[in-house]
């Protein structure tokens, strides 16, 4: 009889540890969002999730655990360095920093006036791990702070949600400074490990 509760707890140790994982991973993408000084308004087909490096993103749901195919990150760049530098200056460093990173395929940067005011668009082709991808990010200035709109796409599905990308970044909503900082200043510090 010993042995076989043993053996029980062997089996089933298992899937209590992934739904543990995967209530944790819920838990942790809640709290990102809740922290974040916007808002993203998802289309019904896409879900926030936490990539492979735990960075909240975007993903079109029937996509599983291929998400990394069709991505959208925000990025925030607080001014610390140098509060005088231009968007300019900074999607021009932010583009070399990337091309030195990785082998760019063909690229074209444009300038537009968006809600934002201007508003760079920096598009790119490049291949990794056998699959093209075609990139997009947006750059803008939001208050003192830089921002970068990623949209990540295995070429195969690119076109397919650029739509509701453009959907996300025009619905793209800033909280009120007030706001923010009252929701977490009522928020418990939380550690993870």
């Amino acid at each position: 009889m010993k042995k076989i509760t043993i053996i029980l707890l062997i089996l089933i140790s298992p899937l209590i540890s992934c739904r543990v994982q995967k209530i944790n991973k819920q838990q942790k993408t809640e709290i990102l969002i809740d922290s974040l000084n916007y808002t993203v308004l998802l289309p019904e087909n896409w879900k926030p999730i936490l990539d492979s490096h735990d960075l909240l993103s975007y993903s079109p749901k029937n996509l599983g655990d291929i998400f990394y195919k069709n991505i959208i990150r925000i990025y925030n760049s607080k001014m610390t360095k140098n509060k005088n530098t231009s968007l300019s200056e900074f999607v021009q460093e932010n583009i070399k920093r990337l091309n030195n990173a990785i082998k760019v395929d063909s690229n074209n940067l444009t300038r537009e006036n968006t809600k934002y005011g201007d508003t760079y668009t920096y598009n790119y082709e490049n291949t990794w791990n056998f699959t093209h991808y075609i990139n997009t990010i947006k750059y803008f200035r939001y208050n003192d702070d830089f921002y970068k709109f990623s949209y990540s796409s295995d070429k195969r599905f690119y076109e397919k949600y650029l739509t509701d990308t453009n959907f996300i970044f025009i619905n793209l909503k800033f909280k009120k400074k007030e706001k923010a900082l009252k929701k977490k200043s009522t928020k418990p510090n939380t550690v993870y490990n």
